[in-house]
Order: C-alpha cells, then sequence, then structure tokens
C-alpha cells in the first residue's frame, strides 16, 4: 500500500503475450488494435494489463471496468484525484507508478544512432551539457540519467516536455527536491533514479516538497488468467 507521501514503483517485463479482452478497457483494446507492429502491440497490451491489474486491486474494481479518463493533453488519470500513477515504457522494459499525488516516471535505453553530446548541447542547460561532454564512454548514460529525471518531473507536472528540458536535475538521485528557475515549468518535485537493470535508466518524480519514501519492486502478478 502506498504511503501518504510516497510512492510504489513496479519493472514489468513485456515479453509475454497477454489476453487482451481480461485486462483492457475497451478504449485501451482500441489502441491496442490500431498497432501494426506485432512487438509494439504485445508490449503494449502486457504494460497496460499491469498498470490495470494494479489500479484495479487498490479499487477493488474489475480491470475492464476501470474509470479512467484522458486529459485534453491525452494523458489517462483517474477522477477524484485520490490516486495518482504514470506509466513509461521502452523496449522490452516498462515502469509503473503509483502515489497519493501526481507523480511521474521515465524509462529509457541507448538508441542507435542517437549522438548523446549533441542532444544534450541542444536542449541541456550548459552545465548539464557539459557534464555529459566530460564523462566519455559514460556519455549515453549521463544523458539518460538526466533525461528520465526531467522527463519524470514534467509527467508529474502534466505539462509538455519542451517545457522541462532545462529543468536542473544534477545530483538528485537520493531524492532531492528540484525546481525550474525560469519559471517555465511550475512547482517542485521530489526526484529519485531508479535501479533498473541491464541498459535502462529510470527516474520518478512526485510533486511537492515532502520527503518521498520509494518501494520499487518487480511485477510478478499472472496475466495469463482471468482476474
Amino acid at each position: 500500500m502506498t504511503e501518504p507521501d510516497g510512492v510504489d514503483v513496479w519493472t514489468v517485463h513485456l515479453d509475454r503475450d497477454v489476453d487482451a479482452a481480461r485486462w483492457l478497457t475497451p478504449g485501451e483494446l482500441r489502441r491496442a488494435a490500431a498497432f501494426g507492429d506485432p512487438d509494439g502491440r504485445r508490449r503494449f497490451v502486457a504494460a497496460h494489463a499491469a498498470l490495470n491489474g494494479i489500479l484495479a486491486e487498490r479499487l477493488q474494481l474489475g480491470p475492464t471496468a476501470l474509470p479512467l479518463r484522458r486529459s485534453p493533453q491525452g494523458r489517462p488519470y483517474l477522477p477524484g484525484g485520490s490516486l495518482h500513477f504514470s506509466l513509461a515504457h521502452a523496449g522490452d522494459r516498462a515502469l509503473i507508478a503509483i502515489a497519493g499525488r501526481p507523480v511521474g516516471v521515465d524509462l529509457d535505453h541507448p538508441r542507435p544512432g542517437l549522438d548523446p553530446q549533441r542532444m544534450a548541447a541542444r536542449f541541456f542547460a550548459p552545465a548539464e551539457a557539459a557534464r555529459v561532454a566530460a564523462a566519455g564512454t559514460g556519455a549515453y548514460r549521463t544523458y539518460l540519467r538526466l533525461w528520465t529525471r526531467k522527463e519524470a518531473c514534467v509527467k508529474a507536472a502534466g505539462a509538455r516536455l519542451a517545457l522541462g528540458l532545462r529543468l536542473p536535475v544534477t545530483g538528485t538521485a537520493d531524492g532531492a527536491v528540484v525546481r525550474d528557475p525560469s519559471g517555465r515549468l511550475p512547482g517542485a518535485y521530489v526526484v529519485r533514479d531508479l535501479p533498473v537493470s541491464g541498459p535502462f535508466c529510470g527516474a520518478v518524480a512526485l510533486a511537492g516538497t515532502e520527503p518521498a519514501p520509494c518501494h520499487h519492486r518487480e511485477f510478478h502478478h499472472d496475466l495469463q488468467r482471468a482476474p
């Protein structure tokens, strides 16, 4: 159970086949059917089935009956504001975060053809771009650490990514509070790196300044059987 000021995070492995009709809402079934790529569709179904299973258990509802809504920006949410969630997926992995206040989670991995130093010089503040440039062989991982922290904050704010690219997020691994001195991304955010295995980097952000206990675990629910 989520602590009042804390966050629960699950790592989900998406290399599984799931009976979508048992776990997805009608809107999610329509989105899944629109995928032309079978691997993309399978991962979408597995990620959203895991999210719905977690939410259904918390709300004591059937996963296909969750009252999910979409914001004007297209972000799903639950009405009432007492339970907040965020989902991120990259490759064959996903992260799901659940909290009692606005939360954002992000996950990423190296992509062929992307130059982390060039991207950092273009989008990050000068000090962070310099940090990526000085990282040598670790430049890509340094870039991804910063990127996932920024995007997690943007998701917690319900904002557009462009507003958070220059948010200073250096040194937040232990759950520091970050703010945008320019005011482009309003609010304060508690940010924490997540221990994701392999080439992945992940981060979670909670709106506000209160300390944020984080409970991170692997998702082991059986999605092959009826809920």
